[in-house]
């Protein structure tokens, strides 16, 4: 008797599944973490967040990028080395620094635990920074499974040290991002006896000046994209203080988890699917359009069930003194909505060589939604109107950028139509 092959779930939905095992319980334990923990504490971790994934977004130097698309697997694997040498290096950094600033950034962000935990912060960056260059590589290899097991053992791990650390206070919030994470790598790390003796400072110094325009671009660019989106809450925590940063991160925590889900497990695979075709010189706009309608179908739905039911759900699961969150998640959802559609794609842009234009807008990015925040908290405006603006900034941001892929796209499938045309006319010769 033949046997049946096994059917295999599609790409996206193997990296989702792993996704929803994991991010699902950090959104499932929600409910015992805001009796576990304070308003405070969760603008701590809103500020812990902010700075590590910031620096440990610059501290790749931009290889996470560049090996998706480098044309050879010595190429790419040097591109890897570069870029844990780099995080490292960054890291260090980060130590000293926030040995010396602990107790001014305690006192800015109004987050007394800083004090204390400063350490956490350099810790993150270096498992942020090596956890983007290795699900790169997973990418790459469009090795959708691990992808899939990376994400469950992220969320299982932050989620097992949130609850079991309780007891000892701030850290058992602020440190599970870095725990996460953690439990990432050692989750889809696999090593291989002797690729490192094939790595030399010949092959190092080659891949860094062939990738130099994402070694000296690309880093800036995704740190300033970072700092685009974790620059409100920043901004809250100084202005509003640590209470009210504490209901905005979890407003932005609850609707960021099936966001991220969502945009991480489809921006994996198409990283591996864009950067196939990008090295294959295949046309890239169809993929690309199909993803961000199908998205876009997908958020609107989830924004009108948070619209309509967002107080109530909130008091209902997580307290009546978080209802106050419900109401600011009404106000966000539009802009998440827009977000989860756009964002896996926008990678496109520094992919297709277009680093100038994705950091020009990365800065534009950041201009607008720390005005969004900045000028409306000066002038006194209350909560919810400092939401709105920030959530119109946000959906005028995605929409730019969007334009900007499909136009990088158009031109890079108008070249790749080209170059099959003269391979169809030689071998017609």
């Amino acid at each position: 008797m033949r046997s049946t092959p096994r059917r295999r779930l599609p790409a996206i939905a193997t990296i989702l599944l792993g996704t929803v095992l994991g991010q699902g319980l950090v959104v499932a334990i929600s409910p015992l973490l805001t009796r576990l923990y304070t308003p405070a504490d969760f603008g701590t971790l809103a500020v812990v967040t902010a700075v590590a994934s910031i620096l440990g977004a610059g501290a790749t130097l931009g290889t996470d990028r560049a090996l998706v698309v480098a044309h050879d697997t010595a190429t790419a694997r040097a591109l890897v080395v570069l870029g844990l040498l780099s995080t490292l290096t960054v890291g260090a950094g980060t130590t000293w620094a926030s040995w010396v600033l602990r107790h001014d950034a305690a006192r800015w962000f109004a987050a007394p635990a800083l004090a204390e935990l400063w350490w956490v912060v350099s810790v993150t960056v270096v498992a942020v920074g090596a956890q983007r260059i290795a699900s790169a590589v997973l990418a790459r290899q469009q090795r959708h499974g691990s992808i899939a097991v990376r994400n469950a053992c992220q969320g299982v791990g932050q989620s097992v040290w949130n609850l079991t650390m309780a007891v000892a206070g701030p850290i058992g919030l602020v440190g599970g991002l870095a725990v996460g994470r953690i439990a990432a790598l050692l989750g889809m790390v696999r090593f291989r006896r002797g690729d490192a003796a094939r790595t030399t400072p010949r092959t190092l110094s080659a891949a860094a000046r062939d990738h130099r325009r994402f070694l000296l671009i690309t880093p800036w660019s995704s740190m300033l994209n970072v700092v685009g989106q974790q620059a409100p809450s920043l901004l809250i925590a100084a202005l509003h203080g640590s209470v009210a940063a504490g209901f905005v991160a979890l407003t932005m925590r609850v609707l960021g988890a099936p966001v991220g889900m969502v945009a991480d497990a489809t921006a994996q695979y198409a990283a591996g699917a864009f950067g196939l075709g990008i090295r294959s010189a295949d046309p890239v706009r169809g993929l690309l359009v199909r993803l961000v309608v199908r998205l876009a179908l997908a958020g609107a739905v989830a924004a009108l069930v948070v619209v309509l039911l967002g107080p109530a759900v909130f008091s209902t699961v997580f307290g009546p003194e978080w209802a106050v969150s419900g109401t600011y998640a009404q106000v966000l959802v539009p802009a998440f909505a827009i977000q989860v559609a756009v964002s896996p794609v926008t990678q496109l842009l520094s992919m297709l060589q277009r680093q100038g234009a994705q950091l020009v807008w990365d800065g534009a990015r950041l201009a607008l939604s720390a005005s969004a925040v900045l000028v409306p908290s000066l002038l006194g405006a209350p909560m919810p109107v400092v939401l709105v603006s920030l959530a119109s900034a946000m959906a005028i941001s995605y929409a730019a950028v969007l334009l900007l892929v499909l136009r990088a796209a158009r031109i890079h499938d108008r070249t790749a139509h080209a170059a099959l045309d003269n391979r169809s006319v030689k071998c017609d010769m």
